[in-house]
């Protein structure tokens, strides 16, 4: 759990650290376009920022700075309120104890205002856009679920998951190496770097995709 809380806080700091990638909470002089490092334009891209912002805020929420994960939770309140109109519930109450709190988080996400969320994005903005959501959750949690244990069945249906969702998004190439290590039960550490990675490079490739379409509509 130590591994995976270090794993998470270490890309919330990348991506709140980082000004070109903030999304709306971001700077406004910043270039729009996610594939130039700004905003994301497309409801794929904005989706994604969202749960990426929501999940990292859940799964460190009374597990590192409360000022840190305030500030995570309040830049996917903005672009839950700017894109969807919607006022999000409050994280859990944080008890300050690892494990008692990352269950609440999963919680929140899987259950509560994190499933409410995916609904409101299949029905405002289309499949697509819901499933980009959906794969910035699940990317945010793995370093908390994942097991490396061959006997541990997890693994692979976080792989049957992360397939549907490659195809879903479209980024089945970006995805390969992830769904190919989680069904080769490979290392903890390698996986977990793996999704770091992937919080750096998909909202990229996302924007490859996607600003392009949004682009062609307008």
């Amino acid at each position: 759990m130590n591994k995976a809380l270090a794993v998470l806080f270490a890309s919330l700091l990348c991506v709140t650290g980082c000004k070109k990638s903030h999304g709306p909470d971001g700077d406004s002089k910043s270039e729009l376009g996610a594939k130039n490092g700004g905003t994301p334009t497309s409801r794929e891209g904005q989706m994604y920022m969202l749960g990426m912002k929501l999940a990292q805020a859940a799964m460190v929420n009374g597990r590192t700075d409360d000022a840190l994960v305030e500030r995570t939770f309040h830049a996917a309140e903005v672009i839950a309120d700017i894109t969807l109109k919607v006022k999000l519930e409050p994280l859990p109450v944080a008890t300050h104890k690892s494990a008692e709190d990352g269950a609440a988080g999963l919680h929140y996400l899987l259950d509560g205002q994190g499933k409410a969320l995916g609904r409101d994005i299949e029905t405002q903005f289309g499949s697509s856009a819901s499933a980009a959501y959906e794969l910035a959750l699940k990317i945010n949690m793995l370093p908390t679920l994942y097991i490396d244990d061959p006997k541990d069945k997890m693994g692979d249906t976080m792989a049957d998951v992360f397939t549907r969702l490659a195809k879903a998004t479209k980024l089945e190439a970006d995805l390969a190496p992830l769904i190919t290590k989680l069904k080769a039960r490979a290392p903890m550490n390698d996986v977990d770097d793996t999704a770091l990675a992937l919080n750096k490079s998909l909202p990229i490739a996302i924007a490859e995709l996607y600003e392009k379409d949004a682009k062609k509509t307008n």
